[in-house]
């Protein structure tokens, strides 16, 4: 089975002038942990997920610092750069194969240059469980 079978194509995407309450509001509305930071021209140049956000607010000292860090501070400031992406023709075994060697939950699918998908962890599990792979 191939990646581009699970993947899911419905993406939810942020820039990198976005807030951190941006992303919030954004994993909020989309119900995901995770967003893929596109770039002024498009191009997929990081993630954000809550493990980021969380780790930027536990270094806060005070309410304020809080406040400023949600409110002034840019996605592009906490991100992961350079998410990890995938081909949708990659086995789906790979695939997990690959989320396992990097400790990541999720592969963002690229096809000639442009973000076409994600494909999670729950995804392959999913699949695991209703036997289709």
């Amino acid at each position: 089975m191939k990646v581009a079978e699970l993947m899911q194509t419905s993406l939810r995407t942020i820039s990198t002038d976005a807030t951190i309450v941006d992303a919030v509001v954004a994993f909020a509305e989309a119900q995901v942990s995770a967003l893929p930071v596109l770039d002024r021209l498009g191009r997929a140049v990081g993630v954000v997920s809550t493990r980021e956000i969380l780790k930027a607010e536990g270094a806060c000292d005070s309410p304020a610092a809080r406040e400023r860090l949600f409110e002034q501070t840019r996605v592009l400031e906490i991100m992961t750069p350079w998410p990890v992406t995938v081909d949708p023709d990659l086995d789906v075994r790979q695939a997990a194969q690959e989320m396992l060697y990097l400790n990541v939950q999720r592969l963002f699918v690229e096809f000639d240059g442009a973000l076409v998908g994600v494909i999670s962890q729950t995804d392959i599990v999913a699949a695991v469980g209703a036997a289709k792979v």
